[in-house]
């Protein structure tokens, strides 16, 4: 049996005005949702910046990334690179890697890779982290890398913007003077011209360029404050990822 009224018109204006508060309502839902999911995303930064421990653009860097910020136990710097290296390999020449708009540039990621670096058939060698281990950028150990006669303590990296000069004796006046000694003594290492300086100095390979690029990465270890910190984790970009070195 047809209900009565089954042939009844409903007039257009009553039609019109139904379909229009029907889309109201959706696009009210997805208006609700979005704003629950950026509320979410903005609760979660809240976390990661009044938990980290560093303020740094690199910091930031790493966080957003999911990358691993520190050694796990007993971790070699050849065994965390081949970590990463594995993990960036995937992702070469795609868009998934990201990095702070400022603080953190092009050279800085250029540099933080040739910085962990830790073996390879060209340059683009720091093997940096043997001494200067995540997440501090120092083992707190003694080295002798080739600047002094007696084995000196292992400075940390972060927070170098005010320094005027490095090594013990402050003899290089500048980031990019200082890593240079380290590719001379690297070259030294290996050509077995000064006895005792650690096989792992013999590992560092860095054109000039790369040099640069090492002290850009440096400098993007400044601490910075925490309503800074994360504006370095919402305001991104995306970083081209390549894993070719200079011969």
């Amino acid at each position: 049996m047809v209900p009565a009224f089954a042939n009844i018109r409903v007039p257009d204006r009553l039609r019109f005005r139904s379909v229009a508060i029907l889309l109201v309502a959706a696009l009210g839902g997805v208006m609700l949702v979005g704003s629950a999911r950026q509320a979410a995303a903005q609760k979660q930064s809240g976390r990661v910046v009044s938990d980290a421990k560093y303020t740094a653009p690199y910091d930031a860097f790493m966080k957003m990334n999911r990358l691993q910020e520190e050694f796990t136990k007993g971790q070699t710097a050849g065994e965390y690179w081949g970590f990463l290296e594995s993990r960036l390999g995937n992702q070469a020449g795609r868009i998934l890697v990201k990095r702070p708009a400022k603080g953190f540039g092009d050279d800085a990621f250029r540099g933080w890779l040739m910085f962990v670096r830790a073996y390879g058939d060209a340059t683009g060698i720091g093997n940096c982290t043997a001494c200067h281990t995540l997440p501090d950028f120092t083992d707190h150990e003694k080295h002798n890398i080739g600047t002094a006669k007696e084995p000196v303590d292992t400075p940390s990296l972060r927070d170098l913007g005010k320094k005027k000069s490095f090594f013990h004796d402050g003899s290089a006046k500048s980031l990019e003077q200082a890593i240079t000694r380290h590719v001379d003594n690297g070259q030294i290492a290996r050509d077995n011209k000064r006895a005792g300086v650690e096989i792992e100095v013999g590992h560092i390979a860095l054109t000039e360029d790369e040099v640069r690029q090492v002290a850009a990465f440096l400098r993007s270890l400044e601490s910075v404050d925490r309503a800074k910190f994360r504006e370095h984790l919402v305001d991104v970009v995306v970083q081209p990822v390549e894993l070719e070195f200079s011969e």
